[in-house]
């Protein structure tokens, strides 16, 4: 059995695709059992062992207008998936949709529980993440690389999101992976505020 195979069926097209591409985290959102889902396939960090799929998100039920909107959104998480290192803007993300800036960032926290702007940000972070543990490139070039303009920044960026400075990061979890990837499901589930 290979490791994609424990993916959904409803996920697998947009994740074996994205997968191939690099061997980061890749983000989709899918539609299951009539609920939206917000799901990080994580490759394996050893050569022996698997993938990881989580999902989470807030299990959103899309209305029956929402069809072609979820489908503007699964296109815009690809794109942005694909320019992550780059100046991404909700007013860019948004004119690339089709949608008005506030009709965009509307549905996309009604679909995925997260704004346009957290969003990418987490992404950012999940990467840079991934890459301190699984990698030994320096801070700073795992900054660059991931759209960030200079190491204070994305030692904010990151603090601000985990709790952890990069360099706490790679101490702390590459050798513990599966407390990273606790990490990572606590970031995509969105905190509900009471």
């Amino acid at each position: 059995m290979s490791q994609t195979e424990a993916v959904p069926s409803t996920v697998k097209s947009l994740v074996y695709l994205q997968r191939f591409l690099a061997p980061k985290p890749v983000v989709s959102v899918s539609l299951i059992n009539n609920k939206i889902t917000l799901n990080v396939l994580i490759p394996a960090l050893r050569s022996d062992g698997k993938d990881i799929l989580i999902s989470g998100g807030p299990s959103a039920h899309p209305g029956l207008r929402d069809g072609v909107v979820f489908s503007v959104i699964q296109q815009m998480i690809q794109w942005i998936e694909e320019n992550l290192d780059q100046n991404l803007s909700v007013e860019r993300i948004s004119e690339k949709s089709g949608y008005s800036v506030w009709h965009f960032q509307r549905k996309f926290l009604q679909l995925t529980g997260l704004n346009v702007y957290e969003y990418v940000r987490i992404r950012r972070v999940i990467n840079t993440t991934f890459l301190l543990i699984s990698s030994n490139k320096r801070i700073l070039e795992v900054a660059v690389e991931n759209g960030f303009n200079c190491q204070a920044s994305f030692t904010r960026t990151v603090k601000g999101i985990t709790g952890y400075t990069p360099a706490v990061i790679r101490k702390k979890f590459s050798s513990d992976e599966h407390k990273w990837i606790e990490m990572v499901e606590a970031l995509i589930n969105p905190r509900v505020n009471i």
